[in-house]
């Protein structure tokens, strides 16, 4: 996959994950386990060292080579294409795909779907697809924002370990608000010191 071949809005969201996610990393702490580019071994539910580049269900890529290209298919591929996406206004797309980035695609499809207030069972239907189409994209990104941030209060109670990344969690989360918000065109936030 070359990025002539990724859509606008795409791009966008990969440069912003990217960006976020940085290098290889190795933390025993972190849930994820060793990631690059923010895909972890574990996405797999193997924690074997490696990744599934070519999309065929079998680890073929050690985590340490993987490139940024390759993070890239795999973005797309497994989150950006399952989350729907392609059929969210572009502001709305980027949270989802952030979101499963960090929670996977169900849980991000779940935060949508809660913040429109349909049943959020993670399963995108005509009943999710009108809703989130219709909404005002600011109100609905405010909605989303705030599921987002509960959903860490969760992550946090459950493993008391995880609160070490709570500051991180939520400079990401303003910083993705700024982002969201420069996309459809709303107020950005006030830097903060």
């Amino acid at each position: 996959m070359t990025t002539q071949l990724l859509s606008p809005a795409f791009q966008h969201a990969l440069d912003f994950v990217l960006s976020k996610e940085g290098g290889y990393v190795n933390d025993p702490t972190d849930n994820g386990g060793e990631t690059k580019y923010g895909i972890s071994d574990k996405r797999d539910g193997l924690a074997d060292g490696r990744t599934d580049v070519d999309g065929d269900g079998k680890p073929d890529t050690r985590i340490k080579d993987l490139t940024e290209e390759q993070a890239g298919q795999i973005y797309y591929r497994d989150y950006w294409y399952p989350s729907y996406c392609p059929r969210w206004p572009d502001g709305i797309s980027l949270f989802v795909f952030d979101s499963a980035v960090q929670h996977g695609v169900k849980k991000a499809i779940q935060l949508l779907q809660a913040a429109v207030s349909v049943t959020d069972d993670g399963i995108v239907g005509p009943k999710t697809i009108t809703a989130v189409t219709s909404a005002d994209p600011e109100w609905l990104l405010t909605r989303c924002f705030l599921r987002r941030a509960r959903y860490y209060a969760d992550i946090i109670k459950a493993n008391q370990a995880q609160g070490k990344y709570l500051n991180g969690w939520y400079n990401r989360l303003d910083e993705l608000a700024n982002a969201c918000q420069e996309v459809i065109g709303g107020q950005v936030s006030v830097t903060r010191s």
